[in-house]
């Protein structure tokens, strides 16, 4: 997805460099108040990351500077990392917009449950407004001024929440036509003020119930605001927001703010992975399944299962980058090994064996799962701050957006990813670094991934930019944060003007590498004189 917002970088620069010349001044305010006394380019401490600080303003120059008709039409899109704290620039936002634009509602749409238990962690009595101190004392908001309503939390009190309430939250199917209380849910936003509008997990956006839902509330919008980590869907397909901001791995892993992913590959002469149809009795190895079928058929009807051996073979290595994790814990905090399974039968032969096998406390999460497990997962962390936390947890492609638990130190893939969204989500899962007590901002964390190489991966790997040891044997240990390689060079973008848009490869083009140029004329004669 293109960077809309490259072409006005140099003006953006001038502009912070001439002290943002046309803000509204209660704009001007309170970006003075969250930034640095020492460095008006940087924010101050104990509110904004760097990076959350550059998107922040890069929001607020494209609302107030450029305005919708230049940009932003359909809203604004921040692409941050997975753990690269899009909530607080969402909150950020809000302020602001409730400071210098008297904006009194805020609505907060996302995909899925767990997506929305951890807004609803954040913003419940305005918690992320005072972690962040993003209320400056000559307001008279306060953090709990901010109200919350969950949809569907059973929180809610129908059309008077949605009314009285600052900031609304659920999951977008709640906004849909197609279903009564979503009409009506829909029908008190749009008889109620302009409100902004914050689209968290954005790349979802593309399904059509969820994209007509966002036209329809366009004409209320003060101003939309899109996150996510993974813009670029595997069919093509976009959020229809502009992105004005990038903040990739790349830039997260310069920046130390995400654990480093470390890649251990099995020896692949000890561990022949091959799996088995558990309704047919078929037998194959890994490289004779049709992977994109498995994808295209869905979980409930695919039924390969990870064979015995290799499974227990790969859960070993795993288990051993768990012990390593728990080493470099010093008990500050329980490290977690996260399984991705192929299918429900094979996520449950998954738990049997950890639990029976290796005797080790596991959480297993299907689409199946009972609320009490799936309300489980979602409190993990806490759970690991007990006297018997889970030391793994097994899932199939359902822990993935939103699921953020910084405890999660090793994952061990047991399928292929097809899709570029569903691998990066689930290897995100892992990369968010652990803040516990006693923990340095500056201490070396990993992630141990354990990859069988005949998944073939490696453009996944490309992507984290990880490092990767192949040849892995079952009993072999290693300390990665005695010899992990410096954080890669930060990029940054020098002559916005020079950037282009490249256009996508045309299928009906076949490149055979030979250009047929036709017959060539002699050259020319020169001129005389």
């Amino acid at each position: 997805m293109f960077n809309q917002f490259a072409r006005y970088e140099d003006a953006f620069r001038d502009w912070r460099r001439d002290g943002m010349p046309g803000l509204q001044p209660d704009s001007y305010r309170y970006v003075e108040f969250l930034s640095s006394p020492d460095d008006d380019q940087a924010p101050r401490s104990g509110t904004l990351w760097p990076h959350q600080w550059e998107s922040f303003l890069r929001a607020v120059y494209a609302h107030e500077i450029l305005g919708k008709a230049e940009l932003g039409a359909d809203g604004l899109l921040l692409n941050i990392v997975t753990g690269g704290g899009k909530t607080a620039v969402i909150a950020a936002v809000i302020a602001w917009l409730r400071i210098a634009h008297s904006v009194q509602k805020f609505v907060l749409h996302c995909p899925n449950l767990i997506v929305r238990d951890r807004l609803e962690d954040d913003f419940d009595g305005g918690r992320v407004f005072r972690d962040r101190d993003l209320l400056p004392d000559w307001t008279h908001y306060r953090p709990e001024d901010f109200i919350l309503t969950t949809l569907g939390s059973g929180k809610e009190g129908g059309w008077a929440s949605l009314f009285s309430a600052s900031v609304i939250l659920g999951n977008i199917h709640q906004f849909y036509l197609s279903n009564k209380s979503g009409q009506s849910n829909l029908s008190a936003l749009m008889n109620g003020p302009d409100f902004a509008l914050f689209n968290d997990e954005a790349h979802n956006s593309p399904a059509p119930e969820y994209e007509a839902t966002l036209k329809r509330m366009r004409e209320k919008v003060v101003l939309r605001v899109d996150t996510t980590a993974t813009p670029d869907r595997a069919d093509g397909k976009a959020p229809d927001s502009d992105m004005i901001y990038e903040y990739g791995v790349t830039d997260a892993l310069a920046d130390g703010i995400i654990k480093t992913p470390v890649v251990y590959q099995p020896d692949i002469k000890t561990v022949q992975l091959t799996y088995t149809d558990a309704r047919t009795g078929e037998h194959r190895k890994v490289e004779e399944i049709d992977w994109d079928e498995v994808d295209r058929l869905g979980l409930n009807a695919t039924q390969w299962v990870t064979d015995d051996e290799p499974m227990r073979q790969q859960m070993a290595i795993a288990l051993r980058r768990l012990d390593e994790q728990e080493r470099r814990a010093r008990k500050r905090y329980q490290p977690i090994l996260f399984v991705v399974a192929v299918c429900k039968a094979d996520a449950e032969k998954a738990e049997q064996t950890l639990n029976k096998y290796f005797k080790v406390k596991t959480l297993l999460v299907t689409e199946d799962s009972d609320e009490a497990d799936r309300q489980k997962a979602r409190e993990l962390g806490r759970q690991q701050k007990t006297s018997a936390p889970y030391r793994a947890v097994v899932s199939v492609l359902m822990l993935r957006e939103g699921w953020d638990v910084p405890e999660v130190g090793v994952i061990l893939l047991l399928r292929k990813f097809g899709s570029r969204v569903y691998g990066q989500q689930v290897i995100g899962r892992g990369l968010r670094r652990v803040r516990a007590k006693g923990v340095e901002a500056t201490e070396p964390q990993i992630c141990a991934i354990v990859d069988h190489p005949k998944l073939e991966h490696q453009w996944l790997w490309d992507i984290f930019n990880a490092r990767k040891r192949t040849g892995v044997l079952i009993d072999q240990e290693f300390d990665e944060t005695e010899d992990l390689p410096p954080p890669p060079p930060k990029q940054d973008l020098v002559k916005a003007d020079l950037v282009i848009d490249v256009p996508p490869v045309d299928p009906s083009v076949a490149d055979e590498g030979e250009v047929d140029v036709g017959p060539i004329a002699p050259p020319p004669t020169p001129l005389k004189n």
